[in-house]
């Protein structure tokens, strides 16, 4: 108990051990913030099967969509479709695809509105287009999409709390090494 009492009154003489790293720490992460470019997205969600005879890799369509359109196959195939406005590594950063029960969701994020739906809208119709030839099959093609949701208005994407925390938790940083140096710093 003895040793709480001693840290309290030390805490309390050299608060500003405390303070000082915790404010620089907290104000490196303050810059980052203010020079932050907006960033935008726009998304279509759907349902993917395949047309083909159900077998056991045609219900996979939907899992493996994700992985297909990170291939530089897939943005190539993307940026031709657009007639190469967009190049293929500008498509392969902007395009994001999740799957989360079978519902495939296709994101294009950018600093720039210009290109975002017309990226998405080419990503959708490159898998319409190609269907399962995207899965190395030279058969039926098809595939089955009943789209779910579509936001074509560019939405801001919030990223102010992922930096508010990060100051936060540098500032924290900082205290602690306040603290240890108040330790042995007796």
């Amino acid at each position: 108990m003895n040793d709480v009492r001693r840290l309290i009154v030390l805490i309390r003489r050299r608060w500003w051990y405390m303070l000082v790293p915790a404010l620089l720490l907290a104000a490196t992460g303050v810059m980052p913030f203010l020079q932050q470019t907006a960033q935008y997205r726009v998304s279509v969600t759907f349902l993917l099967t395949s047309r083909a005879p159900m077998n056991d890799t045609g219900d996979t369509l939907a899992y493996d969509f994700p992985s297909i359109s990170r291939g530089d196959a897939f943005c190539k195939k993307v940026s031709d479709y657009l007639d190469g406005r967009v190049a293929p590594q500008d498509v392969g950063a902007m395009l994001d695809v999740r799957n989360a029960a079978r519902e495939v969701t296709i994101t294009a994020r950018g600093a720039e509105t210009t290109d975002l739906i017309a990226v998405r809208d080419a990503a959708l119709a490159v898998l319409t287009q190609d269907g399962t030839l995207l899965w190395g099959k030279s058969g039926d093609t098809a595939v089955n999409i009943a789209e779910l949701r579509r936001e074509d208005t560019p939405i801001r994407e919030a990223q102010s709390l992922t930096h508010v925390m990060q100051i936060l938790l540098r500032g924290g940083a900082g205290m602690l090494i306040g603290l240890l140096v108040i330790l042995f710093r007796r």
